[in-house]
């Protein structure tokens, strides 16, 4: 591993520069820092503190402080040293980085690849936020900005070429290398046996000291992210009903936050926390909020949700939000806007990933609107980009209505009708929607619900042609007759 790099194409300040990964002369660093940022989050199981007597008891568990900065691929060869985030971002010159090289000097390695974190120091409970660390990365205003960052090392993933997968030699190598260290020193870590160390030190790390979390890792049991579970007040703008004996009540919501510009900004699909009472009633509320909408989102089983008028406000809780995917980019969200009758799709925007989503309450006292469900709550969390951005910059293009079918029939007086459409969103590389929809309307004044729906989605439009011939064939015998 040789960690050169063409200089010319690197932005420098205060002797700290920034590239990008195509620069180096070891492009595959890229592939690396995402593959092992891939592993470690698949491996990560989340839990809240309360959630900690889950963790398997037995030896050899390390509990570490979990710090709120930017991940950091280390690249060291014997000489030099440098970081690579899963986002293809090179970072050369920071002192933390300067006083690591240093230290492996000494310890006369000739290459490693260490996990690590580039944080702010100091009161972690007033500024160690991760967009106060970006800030600072992207565009220091001086030198002092950047020995403000320390770099937390909680991994060896290479050592002169081999993989290092013991987690007691793991924090042996860190705390001879770097614990004499001062802008760089191993992750704080501790033996960690019992399951009341770790209580104890949840307790004192995240609730007394207002860390970001802990890690526990074992070298068989895995890795466990224990966080403080995080509370939303969120509007529902979409939901779908259960199938079989679950029919009539609630199977899950579709949530959403408010952008500055009063955009709803879809957050997460919600599915757990409610009683079966709560299941029927928000059910049986929502069945007459039923708006029209030309953005079709799908459940987890892939069933479309019937989409709301924004509201009613509900709190929920969840155990983490991240806003980076594993490959290091963002993590795109459907913007929506909605003019009192219709939701129509603007654009997908970075927002977050919502783990473990769990319903709290409904807010009665609240509504849909700026200040009761602002995305702010987010990006006061998380790094959000462009979280105060109007959404309206970047409209979605028209969607385009292919085939339109209208049936009526007469039955003991009672006019029914059932419509047939089938549409190219035009958005499929605008967002992510699906190529083309077909929807079904079925009205008769005759049943308890007297408008009733059915929605298609496909990725090309041979096979929605397909879903719409199935559906007409189904729906337009016995009687129905084709409106000119």
């Amino acid at each position: 591993m040789k960690l050169d790099y063409d200089k010319g194409k690197f932005s420098c300040k205060h002797d700290y520069c920034i590239g990008k990964v195509t620069s180096l002369a070891d492009p595959t660093l890229h592939a690396r820092a995402q593959e092992y940022k891939r592993r470690l989050s698949g491996a990560m199981k989340p839990l809240s503190g309360q959630d900690i007597a889950r963790i398997p008891k037995g030896k050899g568990f390390y509990a570490t402080r979990k710090y709120d900065g930017e991940f950091a691929l280390l690249a060291f060869d014997g000489e030099n040293l440098l970081s690579v985030n899963p986002g293809g971002t090179v970072r050369v010159g920071l002192p933390a980085f300067a006083e690591a090289e240093k230290l492996l000097k000494k310890a006369k390695l000739k290459s490693c690849l260490l996990g690590a974190e580039i944080y702010l120091t100091g009161d972690t409970t007033k500024i160690n936020r991760v967009s106060n660390v970006v800030g600072i990365l992207r565009s220091p205003k001086s030198k002092a900005d950047l020995e403000k960052l320390g770099v937390a090392v909680f991994d060896i993933i290479e050592l002169e070429g081999e993989p290092v997968e013991n987690a007691a030699k793991v924090f042996e190598s860190l705390k001879r290398w770097f614990g004499k260290g001062k802008l760089v020193h191993p992750v704080e870590h501790v033996v960690a046996n019992k399951v009341d160390t770790i209580m104890e030190l949840f307790t004192e790390w995240v609730i007394g000291e207002g860390s970001e979390g802990i890690v526990v890792r074992h070298d068989n049991a895995g890795f466990y992210k224990i966080k403080i579970r995080h509370n939303l007040d969120v509007a529902i703008i979409g939901f779908s009903e259960g199938t079989d004996e679950r029919k009539g009540l609630l199977h899950d919501l579709l949530v959403a936050v408010m952008r500055n510009d009063g955009t709803l900004h879809e957050l997460v699909r919600v599915g757990g926390g409610f009683t079966d009472e709560d299941r029927r009633i928000i059910a049986d509320e929502l069945r007459r909020r039923v708006v029209s909408s030309d953005y079709v989102a799908v459940n987890n089983d892939y069933v479309a949700y019937e989409m709301t008028a924004p509201g009613p406000v509900i709190e929920i809780s969840c155990l983490d939000m991240i806003s980076e995917s594993s490959k290091g980019g963002p993590v795109n969200r459907m913007v929506l806007d909605w003019d009192g009758k219709r939701y129509s799709a603007l654009s997908r925007m970075p927002l977050v990933s919502v783990i473990s989503p769990q319903f709290v309450r409904m807010r009665d006292d609240k509504d849909a609107n700026i200040e009761d469900v602002n995305i702010s709550q987010v990006s006061d969390l998380v790094n959000v980009p462009d979280f105060d951005k109007p959404a309206h910059e970047k409209e979605a293009p028209a969607s385009a209505i292919l085939e339109r079918t209208v049936y009526t029939k007469t039955m003991r007086g009672n006019r029914m009708v059932r419509k047939l459409l089938l549409w190219k969103t035009n958005k499929e590389d605008f967002a992510e929607f699906p190529g083309y929809v077909v929807y079904l309307t079925d009205f008769s004044p005759n049943r308890q619900n007297p408008l009733e729906r059915d929605i298609k989605v496909s990725k090309t439009e041979d096979d929605a042609r397909k879903l719409f011939s199935q559906l007409a064939e189904k729906n337009f015998i016995g009687g129905w007759e084709k409106v000119a």
